[in-house]
């Protein structure tokens, strides 16, 4: 009875029809517009003068209005409620011009005997634009997991595929099929047994991962897996899948166990080069005492046999016994260089800052009286600091310097450049280049090969030495992570351009 009241009594049509949320118009049998309610006229922007009257084609876009005719006369021979336009995308006009989507839901009254049309109209601008996001958003997802480089695959709640990226089909060789829709256990048949638990943990809401996981493939090959398995949820928040990574890590497994069987085979030699180097130590000692002893001896006897029997000797005897003085001399020398060589590496000091204008300064003190002996001109510029040992450092340019002043040219006064190259420093911030310049005797460079093995000598006897005082040189410049090259021409001097790091990792 209230129902039927209230629904009779025109004020309260008259509010529902104002109040309405939703755009109501009606029209009359021809499309005129009757009766507009102020959410139509706030929707369009038309006053409500602006519309009475004028057929309802004014308020859809231009291409629209012809089939609308039509449709609205085709509504009026069989008058009946109905969603207007079904599965199709609908538009209307504002005054302005622009257009935006609608949804319309068609009714009908009758008054004194007409039929009128009632159109409810919804803007639906805002639902299309989320929809349209929504969309976007699943396009971009698809695009992303079809085309990232990992191996990865989205699956509903009963494990059929949605997503998978190329990367999964080729790893697991489906390429050249379809694979949306197909079941995940039909790809990994042998994973029923193992993955139900996982499978069903992760519906649940778990994370589940594994760095390092033994698999086995469908033609019964084992591969090493790394594996992560996520829940997804849709928009309601329920669990509606999951995403599946499984990358191939076998190759990676074969690298990691070559490199810790490399690491074993590495230290089996460093344990042989410990034991190599012990006994090179062995060996120095032996060379320093007892190969040292009888050589001594040696020298010791012929030097008495030469002050006490000197004036019984023979011519020939003399020669003799002169070339085994000499040959003496030589072996002593040879011991000491060789001793020096070793223990380049066995016995070096820990590295400490080194000052090598220092280093040069004790080196020319040391070398003064070769250097006044043959007058020898030597320049030195400014020099760096590094990290090294001090005495290695004498060493190498006390070798230089020798070597400047012994292999000079007869007629020639020695000149010896020592400097640094800036430039490089600047290119090259862990390393420093010293250059060592002289005016000597030079080399063929077709020996520059040679010069720094152990035991070469260019010239000969003719110049006194071992042989091994560049290879010396070129020992300590790799100890201090560096090397020694050379440049020369016969008869126009020598350039030995050394090269050291600033601070080098310390070599034993």
């Amino acid at each position: 009875m209230f129902e039927k009241e209230m629904l009779d009594n025109p004020k309260v049509l008259r509010g529902i029809f104002e109040s309405s949320a939703e755009g109501i118009l009606i029209t009359d049998k021809k499309g005129n517009i009757v009766m507009v309610n102020p959410t139509i006229r706030s929707m369009f922007g038309f006053s409500q003068e602006e519309l009475l009257g004028e057929k309802v084609e004014k308020i859809l876009p231009q291409k629209y209005r012809k089939n609308h005719v039509g449709q609205r006369t085709e509504f009026f021979h069989n008058p009946h409620q109905r969603k207007m336009g079904k599965g199709m995308d609908l538009f209307a006009l504002r005054k302005d011009g622009t257009e935006f989507p609608i949804e319309v839901s068609l009714s009908y009254s009758e008054f004194e005997r007409e039929i009128y049309a009632i159109a409810f109209i919804i803007d639906i601008t805002e639902r299309k634009s989320a929809q349209n996001k929504i969309v976007q958003s699943e396009e971009r997802l698809r695009y992303f997991v079809q085309n990232t480089p990992a191996p990865l695959a989205m699956t509903d709640r009963d494990l059929n595929y949605i997503l998978v990226s190329a990367r999964w089909k080729q790893d697991y060789e489906w390429l050249d099929e379809n694979l949306i829709g197909t079941n995940h256990r039909e790809v990994f048949p042998n994973h029923q047994d193992r993955w139900s638990e996982v499978y069903e943990a992760c519906l649940n809401g778990e994370i589940k991962k594994c760095e390092e996981d033994l698999i086995l493939r469908v033609d019964g090959s084992k591969d090493w897996m790394r594996w992560e398995i996520y829940p997804w949820k849709d928009d309601y928040g329920k669990i509606g899948g999951l995403i599946i990574f499984m990358e191939d890590i076998t190759r990676r497994k074969i690298a990691e166990n070559a490199l810790q069987n490399s690491r074993k085979q590495l230290k089996k030699y460093a344990s042989d080069l410990e034991k190599s180097n012990r006994e090179l130590q062995d060996f120095a000692y032996v060379a320093s005492h007892d190969l040292q002893e009888p050589l001594r001896k040696i020298r010791t006897f012929g030097e008495r046999v030469e002050s006490m029997e000197k004036e019984t000797l023979s011519n020939k005897g003399k020669d003799y016994l002169q070339r085994m003085m000499n040959s003496a001399e030589r072996m002593q020398t040879l011991i000491n260089d060789l001793l020096s060589y070793s223990r380049i590496s066995t016995r070096g000091e820990e590295f400490k800052t080194v000052d090598l204008n220092m280093v040069l300064k004790d080196v020319v003190s040391d070398l003064e009286v070769s250097i006044e002996k043959t007058n020898a001109v030597i320049n030195i510029g400014q020099l760096p600091e590094i990290q090294g040992d001090t005495t290695q450092m004498r060493q190498l340019f006390q070798n230089l310097l020798s070597n400047a002043l012994k292999f000079k040219r007869d007629e020639a006064v020695p000149e010896i450049k020592v400097w640094e190259d800036k430039e490089f420093h600047q290119q090259n911030s862990k390393l420093v280049m010293i250059m060592v310049e002289d005016n000597g005797i030079g080399f063929n460079e077709q020996y520059l090969d040679k010069i720094f093995n152990i035991f070469h000598r260019l010239q000969g006897r003719k110049f006194p030495g071992s042989g091994i005082g560049l290879s010396i040189c070129k020992k300590i410049a790799e100890r201090h992570g560096g090397s020694i090259d050379a440049k020369s021409e016969e008869g126009k001097g020598a350039l030995f351009i050394i090269k050291l790091a600033v601070n080098p990792e310390l070599k034993t």
